[in-house]
C-alpha cells in the first residue's frame, strides 16, 4: 500500500477551507485505515518541482473540482502527469475508473471547459448538498461538524483507501516532465472553409419512443434499491422506451430543480417505484432535508393527481419490485384500486412485457 495521497486544487480556491478538508480527509482516512497515513498538497505554495515529485509517487490522487482548476497550469501539470502514470498500467490490470483518482466535487458553479472529467456523485440522493452544491459551500454554510460535510467525509475517506490500495507505477526522477496535454483544449477558430452538408435521404416517419421517467428514492440505507432502478431503467431501454433517469445524467453538471421540473412535464409516463423511503416522502413524512428530489416530484405529482383524478393511473404507474409491497407506494385519491405492476429488475419477469405493452400502446382515446 503506498504511504501518502496528495490534494490538488486551483490558486482561485479559498486556501483555508482547501487545506481544512486536506486535513479532515487525511485525519478521517487515518482514522479508517487504523494507522496514521501522511498526505500533501499541490497547491501554489509549492513549486512545480516539488509537485512533480509528489505527484510521480503519491498513491492516490485528490482533486477539488471546480471550473478554474482546468485553468490553473500548476493543476494541469497535476493532473497529466498522474494520468501519465495511470498510462503505465497495464491494459489486462486496468479497471475502467480508477479508484487511485479522486474527484471532490468543490465548487459546481462556473462554466467548465466541455469534456473535461466531472466527479461522480457519493450521497445517494440527487438533491444531497454536496451533489448538488459541492463541498465548499456545505463546510462554509453548514461548518466542517456538520452532517453532511461529516457524511461526505467518510465516503471520500473510502474512495482514498481504494486508491491507497492500489498498485500505481512509481515514476523516476527522469520521467516526471507532464506529457502531452490530455484534457481537451478550448476551440480554435480556422480560416478553413467548412464542409458542406452531405445530403441524407429523407427518413419513413416513425413514431418517437414513448418518453418515461423513473421516480424512486434514493436511500443511503438501502444502495441495492438504486441499483435495482437501473435495472429497470436497462430493461426499459432495451425495449426501445425512452428512458429518463437521474442515474444517467449524474456525472453532469445539472441544476436538479430545473432537470426534474423539465422531465416530469416532458414525459408520457412518470413510473413510481415503491420503497418505505419513496412513500414517506412523497407523503412529506421524511425528516426535513432528506431525500428533496423526491419530495420536489412528489408536489409535481400531487398537483397532477387532484387536477386529474380520474385519468391520473394512466401517467403514473406504480412499481413494485419484490422486496416491497404495495403498502410502499404513496396514497392517492383512489389509488387503493389502481393496477399495479409487479416486476423483477433483476430479470424482467412478472408483470414486465404488460408494463412495456401498455406503454407502447397508450392509453385509450374515449
Amino acid at each position: 500500500m503506498a504511504s501518502y495521497f496528495v490534494t490538488s486544487y486551483a490558486a482561485a480556491e479559498n486556501p483555508s477551507y482547501a487545506a481544512r478538508f486536506h486535513d479532515d480527509l487525511a485525519e478521517e482516512v487515518t482514522r479508517q485505515l487504523g494507522r496514521k497515513i501522511d498526505a500533501r498538497t499541490c497547491d501554489p505554495t509549492v513549486s512545480a518541482k516539488e509537485r512533480r515529485r509528489l505527484v510521480a509517487a503519491a498513491g492516490a490522487f485528490v482533486m477539488l473540482w471546480s471550473s478554474d482548476y482546468f485553468d490553473d497550469d500548476g493543476c494541469i501539470d497535476d493532473w497529466k502527469l498522474f494520468d501519465h502514470r495511470l498510462g503505465r498500467v497495464p491494459a489486462q490490470r486496468r479497471p475502467a475508473c480508477m479508484p487511485t483518482r479522486v474527484l471532490v466535487r468543490w465548487r459546481t458553479d462556473g462554466n467548465p471547459r466541455p469534456g473535461v472529467p466531472w466527479p461522480r456523485m457519493i450521497l445517494g440522493d440527487v438533491m444531497a448538498d454536496y451533489n448538488t452544491y459541492g463541498l465548499y459551500k456545505v463546510v462554509r454554510d453548514q461548518g466542517p461538524g456538520s452532517p453532511a460535510y461529516r457524511d461526505a467525509l467518510r465516503q471520500l475517506a473510502r474512495q482514498v483507501r481504494a486508491g491507497l490500495a492500489t498498485p500505481l507505477p512509481v515514476l523516476s526522477p527522469e520521467d516526471v516532465s507532464p506529457p502531452n496535454p490530455v484534457l481537451p483544449s478550448p476551440r480554435t477558430t480556422g480560416s478553413a472553409m467548412p464542409k458542406s452538408p452531405v445530403p441524407q435521404p429523407a427518413n419513413p416517419q416513425v413514431p418517437a419512443p414513448p418518453r418515461a421517467l423513473i421516480s424512486y428514492a434514493h436511500d443511503e440505507q438501502d444502495p441495492e434499491h438504486s441499483k435495482e432502478a437501473l435495472s429497470l431503467a436497462e430493461l426499459l431501454k432495451r425495449e426501445g422506451i425512452d428512458v429518463r433517469f437521474d442515474q444517467y445524467v449524474a456525472d453532469e453538471p445539472q441544476n436538479w430543480l430545473r432537470w426534474m421540473q423539465a422531465e416530469m412535464a416532458d414525459a408520457k409516463y412518470i413510473l413510481t417505484v415503491a420503497s418505505p423511503a419513496y412513500r414517506r416522502r412523497v407523503e412529506l413524512r421524511e425528516k426535513q432535508g432528506t431525500g428533496r428530489g423526491a419530495t420536489w416530484e412528489a408536489a409535481y405529482m400531487l398537483d397532477e393527481v387532484y387536477d386529474n383524478a380520474g385519468t391520473w393511473q394512466k401517467r403514473f404507474l406504480r412499481i413494485v419490485f419484490p422486496r416491497f409491497t404495495v403498502d410502499d407506494l404513496p396514497s392517492f385519491p383512489g389509488s387503493a384500486s389502481v393496477s399495479v405492476y409487479r416486476i423483477d429488475p433483476a430479470t424482467g419477469g412478472q408483470d414486465f412485457d404488460r408494463l412495456v405493452a401498455y406503454m407502447k400502446k397508450g392509453p385509450s382515446v374515449p
